[in-house]
């Protein structure tokens, strides 16, 4: 072990100057206080993982939960504007609603689209476009059909049992 004498001088005191003993500080050149190179050390690189790893794990069920309301309202909405181009249809005098007609078979019908064949709207075409299979499916558990007519039904449970907070029924 090196030892140092460390020289002070106290104010107002004697002439001669304060030795001190004390080790020799030695540098450790195996990691220098100021790198050449910047960056992250492993340690912080996983410590920082770990964090965003809790604060994903917490964000998650609440982006979930956000994802269900907002596909319920585009069921919903997708769902009412069916049931408002079938009764267009109906008083265009098409009966879209057959004995063994679903909700889910009449939104089909109405995204490959109707065409009116006779009376004042002859040649005119309805349909409902941009909807994929998932969506019509979605929209037809909003709808039935009650008495030859399709009704949009708002007021239906999700799966914890509350009614929806959009739901219109």
């Amino acid at each position: 072990m090196n030892l140092v004498f460390i020289e002070f001088r106290v104010e107002g005191c004697a002439e001669f100057p304060y030795y001190i003993r004390a080790p020799a500080l030695e540098m450790n050149t195996a990691h220098p206080a100021n790198p050449s190179q910047p960056g992250f050390s492993l340690i912080e690189m996983l410590m920082t993982m770990a964090v965003l790893g809790i604060m994903v794990s917490i964000a998650l069920p609440w982006y979930g939960k956000q994802t269900d309301d907002f596909r319920q309202a585009r069921d919903q909405k997708n769902a009412q504007s069916i049931c408002t181009l079938c009764q267009a249809i109906d008083a265009a005098g098409i009966n879209l609603v057959e004995e063994t007609t679903t909700s889910l078979e009449i939104a089909r019908k109405l995204s490959a689209g109707i065409t009116i064949k006779k009376g004042t709207l002859k040649g005119r075409t309805f349909r409902v476009s941009g909807l994929g299979e998932e969506e019509l499916e979605g929209a037809a558990n909003y709808m039935s059909i009650e008495e030859g007519q399709v009704f949009y039904k708002g007021n239906l449970q999700s799966e914890d049992g509350e009614t929806p907070q959009n739901s219109q029924g």
